[in-house]
């Protein structure tokens, strides 16, 4: 197992993590929310940080209650023997997904918290990967490298979100394949909850905008880190990745408590698909 991990030192709590100096405040932002909150971590619900079952709690509700969709829909095996590169993996749980089904992975991602614990996660599984401490605006990797390229929730989370696209386009090999969720502007979540719930009902739009609104209540945190969140439509991120082709877009991520009792009859695929949070793109490399 490879960890290339770079930069200056700095301690946070009892861990001593390496720091991007990333000369962004939203980067920055972004160092603090994951390197103390990892994602997913607040699922747990009794087993001990550090061991196997912390990590598979974390995977079953991710896969079981939260996004059943994903294992399918993200093609988790569907790449055996391809090289594979996680943009943002978190604490690893999608990327040891593809590597237990026979892809040859890296991730690389800006927060080092995130890192160790996803090289820990692979470790406990006995799998192997590669871990790079970098930012995903400058990637780190030759020309035509990987086969595909994956990235879950995290390029929304970046300033530079069309120069992390042409990265991706470069690292990839001719006919290699991106996946990529980013957050939809269309959708239950933004508007009921975002614009409606907390904007509007509570006032917060008279002091802040809807980008700030979101900076600071989309991702758990408790360390009040605000990191830069985005959303995106259809035919934005299909205009973003215009230099790919065969490009598909497809709505998901609904959960039953998000939507009013009345609702109960209607089948929470079919309303994922209408009014989801999440857009999934799929592309690939002339």
């Amino acid at each position: 197992m490879k960890d290339e991990t770079m930069d200056t030192e700095e301690k946070k709590g009892n861990a001593s993590l390496e720091r991007i100096d990333a000369n962004d405040e939203y980067k920055e932002q972004t160092q603090d929310q994951w390197n103390n909150d990892p994602c997913g971590s607040h699922y747990v619900e009794d087993a001990k940080e550090h061991t196997l079952e912390w990590y598979l709690q974390v995977e079953r509700y991710r896969y079981d209650e939260y996004g059943p969709w994903m294992p399918e829909d993200m093609e988790f095996s569907r790449h055996s023997g391809k090289k594979l590169l996680e943009i943002g993996a978190g604490i690893g749980t999608d990327l040891s997904q593809f590597a237990k089904n026979g892809a040859e992975v890296t991730d690389i991602d800006l927060s080092a918290g995130h890192l160790a614990l996803a090289k820990e996660n692979f470790e406990l599984r006995g799998l192997d990967g590669t871990f790079v401490h970098h930012d995903a605006e400058t990637l780190p990797f030759d020309d035509n490298t990987f086969d595909v390229v994956y990235s879950n929730g995290v390029i929304h989370h970046t300033p530079n979100t069309s120069k992390v696209v042409r990265e991706i386009y470069r690292v990839l090999k001719p006919g290699g394949k991106v996946i990529i969720m980013v957050y939809a502007e269309h959708s239950l979540h933004y508007w009921a909850r975002l614009v409606y719930a907390l904007g509007l009902r509570k006032n917060m739009l008279e002091e802040w905008s809807i980008g700030e609104i979101m900076s600071r209540h989309v991702e758990l945190s408790e360390t009040g880190a605000k990191p830069l969140v985005k959303v995106y439509t259809k035919k934005r991120i299909e205009k973003m990745f215009s230099t790919f082709k065969n490009i598909s877009v497809i709505k998901r991520q609904l959960i039953r408590a998000e939507l009013p009792p009345y609702t109960s009859w209607l089948p929470l695929p079919l309303l994922g698909r209408i009014m989801g949070w999440n857009l999934i793109l799929k592309a690939e490399k002339p």
